[in-house]
């Protein structure tokens, strides 16, 4: 895989991810108010593992960054 294309899958996931967060999060909220547990429960687990999934990538996102601005200062001195 090249790197646009890795760069554009990774940039995909986070937003899955976060996306993911919202609708797990609105899911809950929308069970609370239907007294629904199971949905409540449902939301929950798909607002963790959507921040799971952004957080991997943006950590990923951070890394590459860092690695890209310790080359270009490396070319000033």
């Amino acid at each position: 895989m090249d790197t646009n294309s890795q760069l554009a899958y990774e940039a995909t996931m986070a937003a899955a991810g976060s996306k993911a967060t919202y609708g797990g999060a609105s899911t809950t909220v929308a069970s609370w108010f239907l007294s629904s547990e199971f949905g409540m429960l449902m939301g929950i687990l798909i607002g963790v593992a959507g921040l799971a999934i952004n957080s991997y990538y943006k950590h990923k996102e951070d890394k590459r960054r860092q690695e890209e601005h310790d080359r270009k200062m490396g070319m000033y001195e």
